[in-house]
């Protein structure tokens, strides 16, 4: 079934969204991420992708305390990504009650990271590929790790269960979600993915669901209102 995942960003303690990932292009939502996790929740979401942006830019988790708490405040599961780059982090995300941990720069660059977490957690493990045209990027989007055709191959060596695809020139941007890039993946993995970045509307909703993706990862139609949560989840 295909899922509408609502996206809160951490950073500085407060729910922001960037554009094309970029710290100093932020806007902030929220003052109060777990009445924002709430709120998604009452809107009826299934599942929640909270990430943050401080361990993910210093390659260590930084805000545990807050995630801790969002996840105690809701009843639905709750996916953590940012800056998970050992088996420490991994842990520490699994006790703060994670029902997913997102791996990106350290799953990209140790595929024996991917290997071991795959080992422990199954299923619940997400890995993250952040593309920048047909590139895979890490390390908050400075460093080129390599081709997506290689890239993913190689995570499925390492027994990654699914992606997380993001695509770095639609992140924020509410210009549409890079449709090309997903139809490519179809021709590169069987594995269950994520999309994330651009989406607007229902309309890119149902687009990227006629592309077989699992789940869309939304954040800045939902805050800005052009995508009603409630309205896109009754569809």
């Amino acid at each position: 079934m295909f899922e509408i995942v609502p996206a809160v960003d951490l950073k500085a303690g407060r729910c922001v969204r960037l554009l094309q990932g970029r710290a100093d292009a932020e806007t902030v939502f929220s003052d109060d991420p777990v009445a924002m996790a709430r709120r998604w929740q009452d809107s009826r979401a299934r599942r929640l992708h909270v990430v943050d942006l401080d361990g993910a830019f210093a390659g260590r988790p930084s805000q545990t305390e807050l995630v801790r708490a969002m996840i105690a405040a809701v009843r639905i599961t709750v996916q953590v990504g940012g800056g998970l780059r050992s088996v420490v982090n991994l842990m520490q995300a699994q006790i703060a009650g994670a029902s997913r941990v997102v791996l990106g720069t350290a799953a990209v660059e140790d595929p024996d990271f991917v290997r071991s977490a795959v080992n422990r957690y199954r299923q619940r493990v997400v890995v993250a590929v952040d593309v920048q045209g047909d590139r895979v990027m890490v390390d908050g989007w400075k460093r080129d790790a390599g081709a997506l055709q290689e890239v993913i191959p190689a995570m499925e060596r390492a027994n990654a269960p699914r992606f997380l695809v993001t695509s770095i020139g639609a992140d924020g941007m509410m210009e549409g979600p890079d449709l090309d890039l997903y139809d490519r993946l179809r021709q590169v993995t069987m594995r269950p993915v994520q999309a994330s970045g651009g989406v607007r509307n229902s309309e890119d909703l149902e687009a990227l669901a006629a592309l077989g993706v699992e789940a869309a990862i939304v954040g800045r139609a939902l805050y800005e209102g052009t995508l009603p949560l409630e309205e896109a989840l009754s569809r």
